[in-house]
């Protein structure tokens, strides 16, 4: 609504000045009336658009920032550039007293800190003017464990050339393409595990995320197992990441809640890790007021085809024994759930190359339905204090009619994001 009321503003203002100050309005080739300026344009400052902040003039704004430039005979303005980034213009916001226009969201290739503005004679005034361009911003790795050689995906913000990627240990990386959100680079022999750092002309950042990252794994199916009467299916013979991994698979049917091969076996749709006496008796990360709030699950993925169906991921308590009632009931924790196909409605595929799944703790907050119904419900409140016991359940949707479904998981952990 207040950007509706400075393109009202614009209209009346053309007719204002056409009367008042015996000045006239031209029209562009669309048939929309251009103020006609009464003399040489004069910037006299910059404000943000926002009428609550019209008191705050600018000298600098941001990529994507909207301002007011606010002056005399602005009228005659045809083209807006920042530094070497050329703005767009919306004839309705041109007025003699005021254009409304959004600093482009592309960081300059040559940086003069100058605004310029053209008009239909290509007379250009310039009027001091800086571009704040933000340092990078690092999101996530498509993959937190690629193998040396392989190019990995950083996704973020603010990524301008030249860009330079530095893994723990001091290696750089060569950097194979550069968008404002992607970054791409090759991961060299010499790379140790831990965080990187991007670093472009604008500033530099540390990712919160690690490379091969091996902190608080509490299951990477080689030396660190399940134990329950599930204990999962385990492979390395199709593109491991790192050793053995998880197997979920199966010919899957609308609901289906099967748990695999009766116990103990190694079921490929049920996996169960249990604490208890002669093991856990902690959680699976710091127990303090609200501490899942500020942990997030993470696993490496290779999803073959999936149409159909969660994963449910369950948690109970850290002493769990003998009993595996967390992934048949809701008694003990709210349950995470994971199904990427549903985003799409679509099969699925990750085409041979391993992902990194994150999913927060706060999405552990759904409620399954009754025997023979499955149904979640968000909602259902975390329980802290059972956090030390981990399962994994495939379980058939009603989407599910007998296909396969296959995908495997490495390195599951507990982290900060």
């Amino acid at each position: 609504m207040k950007i509706y009321k400075y393109i009202a503003g614009s209209l009346a203002g053309c007719m204002m000045w056409s009367t008042v100050l015996l000045t006239s309005c031209e029209e562009n080739g669309d048939g929309m009336n251009i103020e006609t300026p009464a003399g040489a344009p004069v910037v006299d400052y910059i404000r943000l658009t926002n009428p609550a902040s019209s008191d705050s003039l600018l000298v600098s704004a941001s990529l994507g920032a909207g301002i007011a430039i606010v002056g005399k005979n602005l009228g005659g303005t045809r083209e807006i550039w920042f530094n070497d980034k050329k703005a767009v213009i919306i004839p309705t916001w041109v007025t003699n007293k005021t254009i409304l226009v959004n600093v482009p969201s592309f960081a300059p290739n040559k940086v003069t800190n100058t605004l310029y503005l053209v008009n239909s004679k290509n007379d250009t005034l310039k009027h001091p003017f800086k571009v704040s361009i933000p340092p990078p911003v690092l999101t996530n790795a498509r993959n937190e464990w690629p193998q040396p050689g392989e190019n990995l995906v950083i996704n973020g913000n603010y990524f301008f050339e030249p860009v330079t990627v530095t893994f723990a240990g001091g290696a750089m990386g060569e950097v194979v393409s550069v968008t404002q959100n992607r970054v791409e680079v090759t991961v060299p022999a010499t790379a140790t595990e831990g965080p990187l750092t991007l670093a472009t002309n604008f500033g530099m950042a540390e990712s919160t995320f690690h490379i091969w990252d091996s902190r608080n794994i509490i299951l990477n199916f080689d030396d660190k197992v399940a134990n329950g009467w599930r204990i999962g299916m385990r492979e390395n013979t199709n593109n491991p990441i790192d050793g053995n991994y998880l197997v979920v698979r199966g010919n899957i049917a609308a609901n289906q809640r099967d748990e695999g091969p009766g116990a103990p076996a190694e079921s490929p749709l049920c996996m169960e890790f249990w604490g208890g006496p002669a093991g856990r008796t902690e959680n699976f990360y710091p127990l303090y007021p609200n501490s899942y709030r500020d942990y997030v699950l993470k696993f490496e993925a290779k999803i073959v085809k999936w149409y159909g169906g969660y994963l449910n991921l369950c948690l109970s308590t850290p002493t769990h024994s003998g009993s595996n009632q967390e992934i048949w009931s809701n008694s003990l924790n709210a349950r995470g759930i994971w199904g990427p196909w549903a985003a799409t409605g679509a099969e699925v595929t990750t085409n041979g190359s391993w992902i990194t799944v994150v999913i927060p703790l706060t999405e552990f907050q759904y409620f399954m339905g009754a025997p023979n119904n499955v149904v979640y419900t968000p909602g259902q409140k975390f329980v802290e204090t059972a956090a030390g016991s981990f399962s994994t359940w495939l379980l058939g949707s009603p989407e599910n009619t007998g296909n396969a479904v296959e995908f495997h998981i490495d390195n599951i952990r507990f982290v900060k994001p």
